[in-house]
């Protein structure tokens, strides 16, 4: 056996650098090369190295290879040799959302957790030529500003009530963070944010078609840089970047249903200013409602476990797991858990098994629960009628009458500009708004959904998510759950289960 390094991702400046320093002329430097040499190998006998060096020395002809079997036969998983790192900055919070539910895309983003925020914020072009830009200004400042008085404010208690622990910096940054993170819970959507994002040929060509179809002209804009970037590095690689028909139906369809939607809104207006959305402001959890499950999971898992060793047909390991009782369940399923630490995944067989959830979440919460990109989410659009998420901590400091009438005019200010901006209107909201998610999960997934958000340094708001989801999940199938918990927690589980006779 021979491994080669045949590449892999440097910082475009030391390219940059290279290239000045060899006065480098050749069209050589692009990843279409790997692409075109890797595509060659089911067909051509010769050596790996030797096609990726012809590749490299024939561009053109390589580029044409490329969109022979890519866009001709329709090969595009060769498209996903070729990989791109892209800085994405000046982007809202908002934008980010569109960006991020892509699922072969690598994403790690500037927590509004850690990092105090500065009072940065998009205005939207459509917005900024509107009459409604400085009305949008102040809003957003007046929930800046409520920010920082709930972050002081945050502060001041938390430094009080752990006065005797304060040992390091450490801890005082630790508790600072805390502060910043329910003091965020009030800032807008609209809020300026940053990330890197990794993705591969394929996955961009497909973001960049649905970003041309947004409804938001900054995604539409995003979409254009991207290309820009792009579109010289690997033509043969990104083509087909504007909308489907496919793409135009979906996006009509959305738009027949803006009707029926906002000739609500004065309706829910109306009924917001006469309840009070302080009233429907929920406490810090989310909504939890089970809709799909099977009550029989530990049996159907026992069969797949048994299918997955044996030569046996599904229907004979199924009619011999439903013989057995429960001890021999547990068993079998101890067995397939024996030897698994905190950090692995447990068997592919758990992915059997599908849970749908429909959860209430805030906009915080949400911004997590997107970045387990292998479950599916179907993701309705964020509704003040359904109230927001107050952090415990804020009514605890005594600031909940505070926090509610900042909500209360950012509800106010909703409900005039969507009558203007529908697709735009989400950029006032605040982190604490929420909107309804139908979230279909497997139970290898879940392993992993549970021991991250419901570990002890997971944020609140998730936690309390994932905490009503394991629980109902092991009141409901005992044996198919008997390891789910937060990794801080695993390793006593771990220790419990197995000293068990």
């Amino acid at each position: 056996m021979n491994v080669t390094l045949a590449g892999y991702n440097i910082d475009s400046s030391i390219i940059d650098e290279l290239k000045k320093r060899t006065d480098w002329t050749e069209d050589n430097i692009t990843p279409e090369t790997l692409s075109a040499a890797y595509a060659r190998i089911s067909r051509d006998p010769a050596d790996i190295g030797e096609l990726r060096k012809i590749s490299r020395t024939e561009v053109a002809k390589s580029r044409k290879s490329n969109e022979t079997i890519i866009f001709g036969l329709g090969h595009s998983s060769v498209a996903e040799h070729a990989v791109f790192n892209f800085d994405i900055t000046g982007i809202s919070r908002l934008a980010t959302e569109e960006v991020q539910k892509f699922r072969i895309v690598s994403f790690t983003e500037k927590s509004q957790r850690y990092i105090t925020l500065d009072g940065d914020f998009i205005m939207p072009s459509e917005i900024a030529e509107s009459g409604f830009a400085d009305r949008f200004s102040e809003v957003i400042k007046m929930q800046n500003d409520a920010y920082f008085t709930l972050f002081e404010a945050l502060k001041e208690d938390l430094f009080a009530k752990n006065a005797g622990k304060i040992k390091t910096k450490r801890d005082q940054i630790d508790l600072e963070t805390k502060a910043k993170e329910d003091a965020r819970y009030v800032v807008a959507l609209a809020t300026k944010t940053q990330f890197g994002m990794t993705v591969n040929a394929r996955s961009l060509e497909n973001m960049l078609r649905q970003f041309n179809s947004s409804d938001l002209a900054e995604v539409r804009e995003l979409s254009a840089k991207l290309f820009e970037k792009v579109k010289s590095l690997a033509p043969s690689l990104i083509k087909y970047v504007e909308p489907t028909k496919h793409d135009a139906a979906i996006k009509a369809f959305k738009a027949s249903e803006k009707p029926f939607i906002f000739d609500s809104l004065q309706v829910k207006k109306e009924a917001s200013r006469q309840t009070g959305f302080a009233l429907e402001n929920s406490t810090a959890h989310s909504d939890f409602s089970p809709v799909s499950y099977s009550k029989d999971a530990d049996t159907q898992l026992v069969a797949a476990l048994l299918y997955t060793y044996s030569n046996q047909s599904f229907e004979n390991c199924m009619e011999y797991a439903r013989s057995i009782g429960f001890d021999e369940k547990k068993a079998l399923i101890k067995q397939a858990l024996a030897s698994k630490e905190s950090f692995e995944k447990v068997d592919k067989a758990f992915e059997t098994i599908d849970y749908i959830f429909e959860l209430t979440v805030s906009a915080t919460n949400y911004a997590q629960l997107k970045r387990h990109r292998m479950t599916t989410q179907l993701v309705q659009d964020y509704d003040p009628s359904l109230g927001c998420t107050v952090p415990e901590s804020v009514k605890e400091i005594g600031k909940e009458a505070f926090f509610n009438e900042i909500i209360n005019k950012i509800n106010d200010f909703y409900y005039d500009f969507a009558k203007v901006f529908p697709y735009s209107r989400n950029y006032i909201l605040s982190n604490s708004h929420r909107r309804r998610v139908l979230l279909k999960i497997n139970a290898r997934e879940l392993y992993h959904f549970i021991s991250l958000r419901d570990d002890e340094h997971a944020q609140w708001d998730i936690r309390n998510t994932a905490r009503e989801i394991a629980g109902f999940v092991k009141e409901t199938n005992p044996l198919t759950s008997m390891l789910l918990c937060g990794k801080s927690r695993y390793g006593e589980l771990f220790s419990k289960i197995f000293s068990e006779k």
